[in-house]
């Protein structure tokens, strides 16, 4: 079914956006770059503009924001905004990813700025990497604006029919790109020490961040066999599918991911291909569906550690820094799965080594990301600890026996006092 076309001037769709307009972007390497840059140079105090986003690469509107002419949102801090997050020109939300797709009714979004591929043969475009709250947005606002773009690869999971869009425009800027972090050895013998924890068959959630990835090149240099991947799918993840040591049945993909963060490479990989799915937060963050799956391992990375097992892994006191994203969702998923694992990974210290990353007791104003109760095992470069099962003084042994050496002797007083 062929669909025409039409493409209009991005400037002045974003002029003739209705006072008052609620918008959602898409995130990540989906991004509506064109349209974001436009928002940037079009938008007035007058239009009283709202925008809504997750995990954004850039910030092209970030001017906008500042002089006052847009307002913006966000549930995923990254390092540009966080000085705009402390002195709140940005309004941070803390809301898991599971719950987003819901909250955009709650917030009233009524339009969404989005990225999209060429439509095919049945009338459809893909959202390309993105999936989680875009298509549901897609498939709700009343108005879509979507800049087209034929890089945008066509996965399987978060197509949508061309004929909700409302208006097409060109896409100008390229896709964002992510570029995984070499290996340090920290973040090395970290990974290492998780790789003894993965067992053939596992299905894997690993998040973003420096010792993450480093695990999941361990994985690709490692025999490990039958994985699958949820949540994240990165350029790493090709090299374990060509070495034929992904899962393959019929209930869900070897990649079942709610964002693809890479470059080109993940991106013409995705294409068509059916090793892939890119899903809504509906189905990607959902703990009911994914704790079916047995071995199911959860695998983040932390800011800090306290000595009764409470997790920290989005601001350092008060200031925020990152977000809870699918965390929460996918730490769930892990306690309900047979033979789960909740793995938490840190550095053992920070800035420069001046500070511990295993501390007596949460400071004030920093986050509780993940409660005691469903903490299990945490790893540093100095080895791993289980958690379960173990009482407050236990746990508290346990963990500073993986804490650097020069600090384990202040935590062994401090747990005395």
């Amino acid at each position: 079914m062929a669909v025409e076309i039409r493409l209009r001037s991005v400037d002045e769709l974003i002029s003739a956006l209705p006072v008052g307009a609620r918008i959602v972007a898409s995130p990540g390497c989906g991004a509506p770059t064109t349209i974001l840059e436009s928002l940037d140079r079009i938008a007035e105090p007058t239009q009283q503009l709202s925008l809504y986003s997750g995990l954004q690469l850039s910030y092209p509107y970030i001017d906008a924001v500042k002089t006052g002419r847009l307002k913006y949102s966000t549930w995923h801090v990254m390092p540009e905004i966080r000085d705009l997050v402390d002195n709140n020109s940005v309004s941070y939300i803390p809301a898991r990813a599971s719950e987003v797709p819901s909250l955009l009714k709650q917030w009233q979004i009524d339009t969404a700025f989005l990225r999209v591929s060429p439509p095919d043969q049945n009338g459809l475009v893909s959202l390309g990497p993105t999936g989680s709250y875009p298509i549901e947005a897609a498939l709700t606002c009343a108005t879509i604006i979507a800049e087209i773009d034929e890089n945008v690869p066509f996965t399987i999971g978060n197509q949508f029919p061309a004929s909700r869009i409302t208006y097409f425009v060109e896409s100008t800027s390229s896709m964002a790109i992510y570029n995984l972090g070499q290996p340090t050895p920290v973040s090395s013998q970290i990974a290492n020490t998780v790789l003894e924890m993965i067992p053939d068959g596992a299905t894997l959630q690993i998040g973003i961040g420096a010792i993450p990835e480093a695990i999941t090149e361990a994985i690709s240099q490692s025999d490990r066999k039958r994985l699958r991947f949820v949540g994240m799918g990165s350029d790493t993840m090709i090299e374990i599918a060509e070495l034929g040591k992904l899962a393959s049945d019929k209930d869900f993909a070897a990649i079942f991911a709610v964002e693809l963060m890479g470059t080109s490479k993940i991106m013409k990989f995705a294409h068509n291909n059916p090793l892939v799915n890119v899903v809504s937060s509906l189905r990607g963050h959902s703990v009911n569906l994914l704790s079916s799956i047995p071995l199911f391992h959860s695998i983040n990375s932390a800011v800090e550690v306290d000595l009764t097992g409470q997790i920290n892994a989005e601001s350092v006191g008060k200031r925020q820094i990152s977000g809870v994203g699918g965390s929460a969702d996918y730490i769930e998923t892990a306690y309900q799965s047979n033979g789960g694992r909740r793995i938490t990974v840190l550095q053992s210290t920070a800035k420069g080594s001046t500070k511990s990353s295993i501390v007596p007791q949460l400071g004030f104003g920093s986050t509780v990301s993940i409660p005691r109760s469903l903490a299990e095992i945490v790893v540093t470069e100095f080895g791993a600890v289980d958690l379960r099962g173990k009482n407050v003084r236990e746990r508290a042994s346990a963990l500073i026996s993986i804490a650097h050496p020069d600090f384990r002797e202040s935590l062994e007083q401090q747990l005395d006092t």
